[in-house]
């Protein structure tokens, strides 16, 4: 059985802003870290691998929180990013909403449609993300690994995880929690290599 804990990387200072953040690369507030310190020491499971985006800072502080606790050095996977938002990143919900006023309620009730302006599309994301599983689950079986996440990467891969059509990945992507756990038999294993 192999057992992948989803740790939401957060919140940074713009997510506190109530800012878009996409992949920009921010800091954990010290609230975040103290939390994150909390779910470490808190994990039931021995954790033998840690994979993370290191560019994504509050994935890579993440990171680092679990492999001082477990004596485990994460291992860097570009595919773990957050999905890139583009020109919205760093704007305020408010000014999303006031800069686009057709574009935003569309892409709430179905994101599957929209692609942020010089962003990826929900679609890019999903296959990006399932791509990095894929090569995390080639090398690893019967094993405990944690993913430190943003909070959209984090609920796409939740999505993946357990086998949702993107339609309803979409649906499900403001549904944040701090920590998801999910467990793969070794049978089922083939379903994301």
């Amino acid at each position: 059985m192999t057992r992948l804990v989803l740790i939401h990387a957060g919140p940074t200072q713009w997510d506190d802003e109530d800012r878009l953040t996409g992949n920009h690369p921010l800091p954990l507030t010290e609230s975040a870290r103290d939390s994150i310190e909390k779910l470490a020491t808190s994990l039931p499971h021995h954790v033998t691998a840690i994979y993370r985006y290191k560019k994504n800072e509050a994935c890579d502080q993440a990171a680092r929180i679990f492999g001082q606790r477990f004596d485990v050095r994460p291992r860097d996977n570009k595919s773990l990013d957050e999905m890139n938002l583009g020109l919205w990143q760093g704007l305020t919900r408010s000014e999303l909403r006031f800069r686009f006023p057709t574009v935003i309620p569309q892409w709430q009730s179905d994101p599957l449609s929209v692609i942020p302006p010089d962003g990826e599309s929900l679609e890019e994301a999903i296959l990006r993300l399932r791509k990095g599983l894929s090569r995390i689950l080639r090398r690893s079986r019967d094993v405990t690994f944690v993913l430190p996440l943003r909070p959209l990467a984090m609920r796409i891969m939740t999505g993946i995880l357990r086998q949702k059509p993107p339609l309803e990945i979409a649906k499900d992507l403001q549904n944040l929690t701090a920590i998801e756990t999910i467990e793969i038999a070794d049978e089922n294993r083939d379903q994301f290599v």
